[in-house]
């Protein structure tokens, strides 16, 4: 590798696409670039292929954990397991190799894979949805700014803005009905290589700090099982 070249392992299992990338960030360049990347698409939860695809992916490029600087990793909004798969992944992979762990949200993966001319300009909102006609909304502001709005309701942009999000269609139409422009971009699901972007931008200072901890708008759903709890065990009783 040449000299003064950062490698950043970039992990994205937000949603039921669990990627993974490896990122090169040199520091006589202004933009890095993808060295290698595997993915799966599944169901929610197959974060549990993190390590194997992890470890396949260096062994295929004759590198080791210790070969790399930080690992960014997506924090959310998404599902609840494979948030917290993915997080305790990096923090293993960092108390294991002393490696730095750089947060990335959702929005912030979609927007860095938005084309500037897919844009043109425009501020980059992102829409997911959330279920019952919800949605969880970014409206491009501090990562951490989520809301929860109503696809029949949702708030008006003042100005025309690029939509990202697995609800961008939604949202989009629903806009167009009431004649409020908008601009529906190809960013629908969160990809490792935005966020090996981001992860590099605020690992170079360039963007604030973010903790890698999972972004929940929702509390996670917790239900009883349909024939209820199992009665505790008996005690063995000692003879007497």
């Amino acid at each position: 590798m040449p000299l003064q070249t950062s490698l950043i392992l970039a992990i994205d299992a937000a949603s039921s696409r669990c990627s993974v990338v490896l990122w090169e960030d040199r520091a006589d360049e202004i933009a890095g670039r993808v060295v290698a990347f595997v993915e799966h698409e599944g169901q929610s939860g197959d974060a549990a292929r993190l390590p194997r695809m992890v470890a396949g992916l260096l062994a295929d490029q004759a590198l080791r954990v210790a070969d790399l600087l930080a690992v960014a990793v997506a924090v959310g909004p998404g599902s609840f397991t494979g948030l917290r798969a993915s997080l305790a992944f990096a923090e293993g992979l960092s108390a294991g190799a002393g490696l730095a762990v750089i947060g990335v949200t959702v929005a912030e993966a979609l927007a860095a894979e938005v084309d500037a001319a897919e844009a043109a300009g425009s501020p980059i909102w992102c829409a997911l949805d959330a279920r019952q006609g919800r949605l969880f909304l970014h409206r491009g502001g501090a990562p951490e700014e989520w809301e929860v709005a109503r696809l029949d309701a949702p708030p008006r942009p003042e100005t025309p803005v690029a939509l990202t999000g697995d609800a961008a269609v939604a949202l989009g139409a629903a806009w167009q009905a009431v004649g409020v422009p908008a601009r529906v971009t190809a960013a629908r699901h969160s990809h490792a290589r935005g966020v090996a972007v981001v992860g590099a931008a605020r690992l170079r200072g360039l963007l604030p700090p973010l903790a890698a901890r999972p972004l929940y708008i929702d509390p996670p759903r917790a239900l009883l099982p349909k024939g209820g709890l199992r009665p505790p065990p008996a005690l063995a009783r000692s003879a007497s």
